[in-house]
């Protein structure tokens, strides 16, 4: 392409560009130049910073030597410079989008934290009046039949699991905007670790698999928060149940030079995870598609949660995985207290509450995902819950006529349990 500039009057061209792809193009300019009438050679820039096609960006406009004959080499040299200046400003267009990315990926993610963090507490008020009451009518032993006072288990049960979700939430949400408050005490590792264990260890047993607690004492304490640490070890535990149908779950407290360990470790039939996705795995949301678990419910945050807490104890958490045999978390912490907030250090409490509070829906929400007692009462509308998700009512036949078989598909055991009864009571 080429910009042919015409004297209007003296100091003064009007420049003309032609060009068989991009048309014609009128620029006036008071600039002064080299040549009278001459021969100005021009590129375009344009969005992908390319010359010579798609949205241009603007011009590059060289004076040629009017002493020097266009060549090939002349017209390779002034293409050279505009590539240079195209992909310029290809390169800065190009960090400046990134960045306009990165600032919204940032706020939304900020609008994110602070929707959960407001969504929650508003859930909180609400369920605490809900399940106030509903433990108060589970202590009344003689107020209710047996079908009533499973109802009320089962209010109560759902709403403990609607609580933890509230309640992980909140931590999270606290986490993100730096407001988390931590109570940092020496600890007796080994011993806490291996109470918190025997919590799961009825759960466990009851799936069929081994349980393993191997807590040997350290030398020296280490300083926890012990409800983050709770929540650190029941998230690990229940994820090692989750996704092991056969073998062992094993935990095991150790030390490696200045750090004391924790590893839990899921063996013999853990699903395993991709090497592919082990770099995700403490990512918030990010769920492994397809994977075998006794339950497709959850959340995704539960172990981006537990990453978040192991780092305000200034640890680390890893995980090593073979797809098909298990997976190994392994927690590191250090001791004394040098890597913490003076301002969050706490002498050890001569009373400490019992754990279980924290623990309860936790077990409660495992003990759903594994096989139930088949009902007293024999009905075969009241079948075992079993982890194939699948659930059969036979409705009352009406009139003698032929009674109606529903299967009823459902993750959650509650669910497939209330819609059975229901089906049961149908007159179909």
């Amino acid at each position: 392409m080429f910009l042919v500039g015409t004297e209007i009057q003296s100091g003064t061209y009007r420049y003309t560009v032609t060009g068989q792809d991009w048309g014609s193009w009128e620029l006036c300019s008071d600039a002064r130049c080299d040549v009278s009438a001459g021969l100005i050679d021009m590129d375009m820039i344009d969005g992908a910073g390319h010359t010579g096609g798609g949205s241009p960006l603007g011009f590059l406009v060289a004076a040629l030597n009017r002493h020097r004959l266009l060549d090939d080499g002349y017209r390779g040299f002034v293409e050279l410079v505009a590539a240079h200046i195209a992909a310029g400003v290809s390169s800065a267009r190009s960090y400046q989008a990134q960045q306009q990315r990165a600032e919204e990926l940032a706020e939304l993610d900020r609008a994110k934290t602070a929707f959960f963090s407001n969504v929650s507490h508003e859930f909180r008020t609400p369920l605490t009046l809900i399940l106030g009451p509903v433990d108060e009518l589970r202590s009344r032993t003689t107020a209710f039949d047996e079908h009533a006072r499973e109802e009320l288990e089962l209010i109560h049960r759902n709403g403990l699991r609607l609580a933890k979700l509230v309640n992980t939430l909140l931590d999270f949400s606290r986490i993100q905007a730096g407001r988390m408050q931590a109570q940092f005490e020496p600890v007796d590792l080994p011993s806490f670790t291996a109470e918190l264990a025997s919590i799961f260890r009825s759960a466990i047993e009851r799936a069929g698999l081994t349980f393993t607690v191997d807590c040997p004492p350290l030398d020296q304490p280490v300083h926890l928060d012990r409800e983050m640490w709770e929540k650190v070890v029941l998230n690990l535990l229940s994820n090692a149940l989750k996704f092991t149908f056969e073998g062992s779950i094993t935990v095991r407290v150790g030390r490696e030079d200045a750090e004391a360990t924790v590893t839990v470790t899921d063996t013999d039939t853990g699903i395993g995870v991709p090497a592919a996705q082990i770099p995700r795995l403490f990512e918030r949301f990010h769920r492994i598609e397809s994977a075998r678990a006794r339950s497709t419910e959850g959340s995704g945050i539960g172990l981006a949660l537990v990453k978040e807490l192991v780092g305000l104890h200034g640890g680390t958490i890893t995980a090593d995985s073979e797809e098909g045999t298990g997976t190994t978390f392994t927690v590191r912490l250090p001791f004394r207290a040098a890597h913490l907030p003076t301002d969050q250090l706490a002498e050890p409490l001569s009373t400490r509450a019992i754990p279980g509070v924290i623990a309860e829906p936790y077990v409660q929400e495992a003990l759903r995902w594994l096989p139930t007692e088949p009902s007293s009462t024999g009905s075969d509308l009241r079948s075992d819950v079993s982890t194939s998700a699948t659930m059969t009512a036979v409705t009352p036949a009406e009139g003698g006529g032929e009674r109606v078989r529903v299967l009823i598909a459902d993750d959650n055991a509650d669910m497939r349990e209330y819609l059975t009864n229901l089906a049961a009571n149908l007159r179909l």
